[in-house]
C-alpha cells in the first residue's frame, strides 16, 4: 500500500519516520490521527521513539530487518525503551562517529549497504550490525548516499546525476533487480528525505507528482 502525507507540516517525511521489514519508528509527538493513517500503510509493529529528544529519526538512524544503527548521542532511557520494544529481534548498534546523520550517510536494504567515506573507519562495525555486505562508495558527486537514494529488496532510486556505471554498481551491492534515477516531492533529488519504504509499503511526501510516484513504485515493486 502507498500513501502521500506530511509530517509536522512538511513533505520531507523521511527525516522523521523509519521503516523496514521488521518495524516502523515514529516521533513521540506525532499526532494520533496521523499515526492511525500510517498504520493502514505498514503491516508492521509501530514504536514511538526519539533520539536525544529529537524527532529526526530518519536523519540519525539507518536500519534494515537485521539491525539499526544509532548515534552515541542517544540517551540511556531512549536506548532502553527501544531495546524493550524490539525484544532482541534485531541488533541495536551505537556508532561513536562524530558524523552521526546515519540516515544520510548510509544507503541500505536487507541485502547490502553503501556508506559514505565519512564512515569508512566504521565499515566493519556497520557490516556486523546490518548483517550485509557493506562497501564505501559515493556517487552522483555526493557524500550522502542515504540522502540521495532510497531502496528496498527489489529496487533502488538514486539522484538524477548518477551515471550508468554508478547505477550498475549500486545494483550489484544492494542485489536489487533495478536501479534508476528519480526525484521526489516535485523535483527534489533527495529521495531518502522524501519517503519511507519497505518491501511492501511506502509513504511518500505529499508534493510527489504522478510521474514520480509511477517511477518510484515501479522500481520498488510496491
Amino acid at each position: 500500500m502507498i500513501l502521500k502525507a506530511q509530517v509536522f507540516g512538511s513533505s520531507i517525511i523521511g527525516v522523521y519516520l523509519v521503516a523496514n521489514n521488521s518495524f516502523v519508528l515514529y516521533p513521540t509527538t506525532l499526532l494520533k490521527p496521523l499515526l492511525k493513517k500510517f498504520k493502514t500503510a505498514f503491516d508492521k509493529p509501530f514504536f514511538p521513539f526519539s533520539i536525544n529528544n529529537s524527532s529526526l529519526l530518519g536523519v540519525h538512524s539507518a536500519s534494515n530487518k537485521y539491525g539499526i544503527i544509532l548515534p552515541h548521542i542517544i540517551t540511556d532511557d531512549e536506548y532502553d525503551m527501544l531495546k524493550s520494544n524490539l525484544r532482541d529481534s534485531i541488533q541495536i548498534g551505537i556508532l561513536g562517529s562524530i558524523d552521526n546523520a546515519f540516515g544520510n550517510l548510509i544507503l541500505c536494504n536487507d541485502k547490502g549497504a553503501i556508506i559514505s567515506t565519512f564512515l569508512k573507519d566504521y565499515r566493519k562495525q556497520i557490516e556486523d550490525i546490518l548483517n550485509v555486505e557493506t562497501v564505501v562508495y559515493e556517487f552522483a558527486n555526493s557524500y550522502l548516499p542515504g540522502s540521495i537514494s532510497i531502496a528496498n529488496s527489489y529496487g533502488c532510486l538514486v539522484h538524477p546525476l548518477a551515471d550508468d556505471d554508478e547505477i550498475d554498481y549500486i545494483s550489484s551491492v544492494l542485489k536489487v533487480e533495478e536501479t534508476d534515477v528519480s526525484t521526489i516531492n516535485r523535483g527534489m533529488p533527495y529521495l531518502g528525505s522524501g519517503a519511507v519504504v519497505n518491501d511492501n509499503s511506502a509513504i511518500f511526501g505529499s508534493y510527489s507528482t504522478g510521474p514520480e510516484l509511477q517511477r518510484l513504485t515501479s522500481v520498488l515493486q510496491i
